[in-house]
């Protein structure tokens, strides 16, 4: 329990915005490739297996960011992320985005599972469950 999967990430030019700092929507999009590699590495589920071999789906219900520093190209971003909650088909994920230590950001993502035959919800795949309890923050 209480594990923390971390995932380091460059911020490229592709990233930002004119200004040279990362335009907040590509924050979201670098979370997706966190928990991407959460699935691959943590959970060792690839997602992309989850969706073309057993057509499950992992759609977002919710997300929040809380955007507290600017980060720029060339650096590099830790993220950090934990399991706030765990239901019957849904997971609340937390990212904390730090660069040399310092928080930059906080995004709260709630994805459920959904089978993509019938696009209905489905309980969380009993071999996914106890791997994401591994990650549930105490």
């Amino acid at each position: 329990m209480n594990q923390v999967f971390v995932h380091e990430q460059l911020v490229r030019f592709s990233h930002c915005d004119p200004a040279a700092i990362v335009y907040f929507p590509r924050l979201f999009d670098m979370a997706h490739a966190a928990m991407e590699e959460w699935f691959l590495r943590g959970l060792e589920r690839p997602l992309a297996s989850l969706i073309r071999e057993r057509r499950i789906g992992t759609p977002t219900v919710t997300i929040q960011g809380e955007f507290l520093k600017p980060l720029r190209m060339g650096d590099w971003l830790r993220f950090e992320l934990r399991v706030a909650k765990l239901g019957n088909a849904s997971v609340r994920l937390v990212y904390s985005g730090r660069k040399d230590a310092a928080e930059h950001f906080r995004i709260s993502q709630t994805i459920a599972f959904m089978s993509l035959e019938t696009g209905a919800a489905i309980p969380v795949p009993a071999d996914l469950r106890p791997r994401i309890e591994a990650y549930l923050a105490g």
